[in-house]
């Protein structure tokens, strides 16, 4: 019987960890940050927010912004900055994420991506840090654009697992709340909805919305898991 694969899923954490020295997080095969690793960026905060992840132990980590993480959407920050040191910081906080694939912690763009454990086992990544567009945050899109179906980075047929920040629409089932604002608002995204419909990957892990999380945990509480298994 092949041995099970462990996952740890976060989001949504914004400088805060919900591990510590005393109560580490348990070891894992595979760990995932969906996003808003910080408030609102800036490199102190992203070198925070590695270092905690680098305490993990697992065999895999994978990683991708969120609305919150400025600095990691170059176009945000040339629309937003005001000086030429504000492109800087966002040059050198995507070049630090993307330093870290040596130290076991794997930065994901927008797209699909491929890995392989020890094991030879092989699974495949659908990723996209992009989210309804929400107060002038970054990685956002309008209601009309749909870059999850159409496009070059729509979710592939074939993928194991999808990683977005933002949950999806899914209007048609009555118990999904993990799109569901403090004012009783779905907040998902209805084209991404369509796309996990399509794609059935067996789990789409997201977050964002921080009143949305799983059955079981605490309303309103931050780094806490928000996944489904699509397809048993």
């Amino acid at each position: 019987m092949p041995t099970p694969t462990r996952f740890l899923i976060l989001s949504d954490t914004h400088n805060q960890w919900p591990y510590s020295p005393q109560t580490p997080a348990p070891p894992i095969d595979v760990f995932i940050h969906c996003g808003d690793l910080t408030q609102v960026g800036g490199l102190p905060s992203f070198h925070r927010a590695i270092s905690t992840i680098q305490t993990i132990d697992a065999e895999l980590k994978l990683v991708i912004a969120g609305n919150h993480d400025l600095e990691l959407d170059e176009a945000w920050v040339l629309r937003n900055m005001e000086d030429e040191e504000e492109l800087q910081e966002c040059i050198d906080s995507v070049a630090l994420f993307q330093a870290q694939k040596e130290h076991g912690i794997n930065y994901l763009d927008e797209g699909r991506h491929a890995f392989t454990f020890a094991s030879r086992a092989r699974f495949t990544v659908c990723a996209s840090p992009y989210t309804l567009e929400f107060n002038g945050y970054a990685f956002a899109y309008g209601a009309g654009e749909d870059r999850f179906n159409e496009g070059p980075y729509i979710v592939p047929d074939d993928v194991d697992i999808v990683i977005t920040h933002g949950p999806p629409a899914l209007a048609g089932f009555a118990n999904f709340r993990l799109d569901v604002n403090r004012e009783g608002q779905h907040c998902g995204c209805p084209k991404l909805a369509r796309a996990i419909q399509r794609a059935k990957p067996p789990l789409h892990c997201f977050g964002h919305v921080h009143e949305g999380t799983w059955a079981g945990a605490r309303r309103g509480s931050r780094g806490l898991m928000r996944a489904w298994v699509v397809r048993s």
